[in-house]
């Protein structure tokens, strides 16, 4: 659905069209509905419509400049309601892009800003903010789309992942906080020195994915045994892994189990952790200055 790395079926941004088909459309998404007997769907001030089908109790609103990850069903809006993309054909992985960025259709773009996290709704754009005057593969020129869309709210999918894995481990230690992250004592030292913003720890650590396997991504064992250095507060590390050390003390060992919000995000780290992956670490605080 983005300019780069999908087919030309996606939602990809289109140029200005010269004819003015804006009434047209209209016409057409209201006909749609009322043989549908749809009554809930809002027109905006751009002209889409938007009817909300499910909204979420937690998910945060979605705002300008956030990451968002949807899954989607495009059809047209002929009888058949024939599916032109859809996450479905891309092995459900869902797409991501920053709202507001212009990285899709304005339609598209435009729908999902009303949403939350964790929402689904369907979208009736008319062809001037879906793919204009120029055909698109099944898509024909001047083709008013609909889509059905859920925001995916990682936080909840995380959080069952973590939960379920604590679940089959017979874990009962771990310690939920505020943030989403899990925090499993190892081994304690209650005289042991507590790092504090601005304190430089060293740490030694096994980065695993969240797989059956428990797949190494790194490790200071692949670094000659040298501990990380970083110092707390300085954004050097991922907000996850610095949260995870501060509850530690000096001497310590523990596990954490981080979400994907506060691990690698929706862009993941290269070809070895994907987007939106949870990540745990085994890790021991060796020193603190």
């Amino acid at each position: 659905m983005t300019a780069t790395g999908l087919a030309a079926t996606s939602c990809k941004k289109d140029t200005p069209e010269a004819k003015d088909f804006s009434g047209i459309d209209d016409d057409i998404i209201k006909k749609y509905l009322a043989d549908n007997n749809i009554t809930d769907a809002v027109k905006q001030p751009n002209g889409i419509y938007f009817r909300s089908i499910s909204k979420s109790a937690t998910g945060a609103k979605i705002t300008p400049g956030a990451y968002a990850s949807v899954l989607y069903t495009g059809r047209l809006l002929d009888a058949a309601g024939t599916v032109f993309d859809a996450s479905s054909k891309r092995n459900n992985v869902p797409i991501n892009f920053i709202v507001g960025s212009n990285q899709l259709i304005r339609g598209f773009e435009s729908g999902i800003a009303l949403m939350n996290y964790g929402d689904k709704a369907e979208i009736y754009i008319p062809s001037a903010l879906a793919y204009g005057s120029s055909s698109s593969g099944a898509i024909p020129a001047n083709a008013v789309v609909r889509f059905e869309v859920e925001v995916v709210d990682y936080k909840v999918v995380d959080d069952a992942l973590i939960t379920k894995y604590l679940t089959d481990k017979s874990i009962t230690t771990a310690q939920k906080q505020p943030s989403g992250l899990y925090f499993l004592p190892i081994t304690t030292d209650p005289n042991g020195a507590r790092p504090v913003a601005g304190s430089t720890v060293s740490v030694l650590y096994t980065g695993r994915l969240f797989d059956a396997a428990g797949t190494i991504f790194d490790a200071s064992s692949r670094q000659n045994n040298v501990p990380l250095r970083f110092v707390i507060g300085s954004n050097q590390v991922i907000k996850g892994f610095e949260e995870g050390i501060l509850l530690m003390r000096k001497g310590e060992k523990a596990e954490i189990i981080i979400p994907s919000g506060l691990a690698y995000g929706s862009t993941g780290a290269g070809n070895v952790i994907a987007p939106n992956s949870v990540i745990r670490f085994e890790v021991e605080l060796v020193d603190v200055k």
